[in-house]
């Protein structure tokens, strides 16, 4: 695994990714390229095109050229490595691949991005792709990106496309319209840094939008047999002071932590030296199964933080964390 692998997906269809054109799709429809999971192989299924894929896979080029993708990242920002999957493509994966980006406001059509006045820049030069892979590439461009447009040479079939990076919110936007945001959610920035435990589900899933969908689209720990308690460090998209917290643990019915609490400190570098000084902003509280807990009177006034740490007691799942503040103007 790549270490940007740890980041957000940029182009999850969750956050609002969309494949928004392809030059074709004959066998098996772009859309699936940003779907979850890896992919799945069918045997026996079929279409009136020929096997069933899932991903995006173009007909056998017989004229020069090759196929190209164009996605709208559901959140922009800088990429830091993309995932070109080719789970289940064996004899049909495209040879290489290359990488364009380029940075548009708003959702335009596909049109204007077909057209010459939309600057692409090249960020991954071609690249061999390994058939059944999960193709790591690092991508090194610092600056912020909308779309992205996938070539793969010269034709074949991609299970998922990933692009893992930093979101980039748009501040003067969001402070122009709110006042008291989500501090940590991942369309405002936010990152869940570490965790003691994610072995039935990832904890990134804590600071995704909506509600979760079941109990593997949220944060859950392995049944704890020794002394402790579990927790998950988050790093807030803008240091802020918190007015209320909201722990949900929708679909956690048998294993719903029994109490939960919450940090924070305010740091400019988030080394770990620097998150051992923690402050309680909520004390131990209990928790209920398959419920959205409000916090708000109960919350510490310890003035702005920039990172928090859930603490729940003794294990178990939480659905999603929502930190409600508002942002500090000095930042």
């Amino acid at each position: 695994m790549g270490d940007f692998q740890e980041l957000v997906d940029l182009a999850a269809e969750r956050l609002g990714g969309a494949a928004v054109w392809a030059t074709d799709e004959f066998f098996a429809p772009k859309e699936n390229l940003l779907r979850p999971g890896r992919g799945i192989f069918v045997p026996d299924k079929y279409t009136e095109h020929g096997k069933w894929m899932d991903g995006w896979e173009s007909r056998r080029r017989r004229t020069p050229g090759h196929d190209s993708c164009v996605i709208r990242l559901g959140l922009s920002g800088v990429i830091r490595g993309v995932d070109v999957d080719t789970n289940h493509f064996l004899g049909n994966a495209p040879q290489a691949c290359s990488l364009d980006a380029c940075r548009l406001e708003g959702f335009p059509s596909s049109a204007p991005l077909l057209g010459k006045e939309v600057r692409w820049t090249e960020i991954l030069q071609s690249s061999a792709l390994k058939p059944g892979s999960q193709n790591l590439f690092q991508i090194s461009s610092p600056e912020p990106w909308s779309h992205v447009r996938l070539h793969i040479y010269p034709d074949g079939g991609v299970a998922r496309f990933r692009a893992y990076g930093e979101v980039t919110p748009d501040w003067h936007r969001i402070l122009a319209e709110h006042r008291v945001i989500d501090l940590a959610a991942a369309a405002h920035g936010g990152r869940v840094l570490s965790a003691s435990d994610e072995f039935f589900s990832d904890r990134r899933n804590l600071i995704m939008p909506g509600r979760s969908q079941n109990m593997a689209d949220g944060w859950e720990t392995r049944r704890r047999r020794g002394p402790g308690h579990d927790w998950v460090i988050l790093q807030l998209g803008k240091p802020g002071k918190l007015t209320r917290i909201e722990v949900d643990t929708t679909h956690f019915k048998g294993n719903f932590p029994e109490s939960c609490s919450l940090e924070g400190c305010l740091t400019h570098d988030g080394s770990p030296e620097s998150l051992a000084h923690w402050k309680e902003v909520l004390p131990r509280s209990p928790l209920e199964a398959h419920s959205q807990h409000l916090f708000e009177r109960e919350l510490l006034d310890i003035g702005p933080i920039s990172h928090v740490r859930l603490n729940i007691y003794p294990d178990g799942g939480i659905a999603r964390l929502r930190l409600f503040g508002e942002p500090s103007q000095a930042q």
